[in-house]
């Protein structure tokens, strides 16, 4: 019985580790993703940028945290107050058992001085 109950426990050890390999890059990526969106959102706020040339600015970016974005998914606004923007997309995660797609999204704002 102790053999079987160790055994257990390495399977969930295990388990654990696969779900953490496959969960956390996903989420790396959307955390550096946000990073980048707040520093194109800063240098942006005072260029004469046109909306479309700041999304190529957000989709390189994206690129290179291998993230796929369609031009449809990323929202750029400006207003009296500064520039904001935002992206919504979807992740597939292959998993052995489940596989899921998980929702992420990224939003920036920089106020002008």
């Amino acid at each position: 019985m102790g053999k079987v109950k160790g055994l257990f426990g390495l399977l969930v050890i295990f388990g654990g580790f696969y779900v953490a390999w496959n969960m956390i890059p996903p989420y790396f990526h959307n955390y550096q993703l946000q990073d980048d969106l707040d520093d194109i959102a800063r240098r942006n706020s005072y260029l004469n940028n046109d909306d479309d040339s700041i999304k190529k600015q957000v989709m390189q970016k994206a690129d290179e945290e291998d993230i796929t974005l369609k031009d449809d998914q990323i929202t750029v606004s400006r207003g009296r107050g500064g520039l904001a923007i935002s992206v919504k997309y979807s992740k597939h995660i292959e998993m052995i058992v489940h596989p899921m797609d998980v929702d992420f999204s990224a939003a920036s704002f920089n106020k002008r001085i």
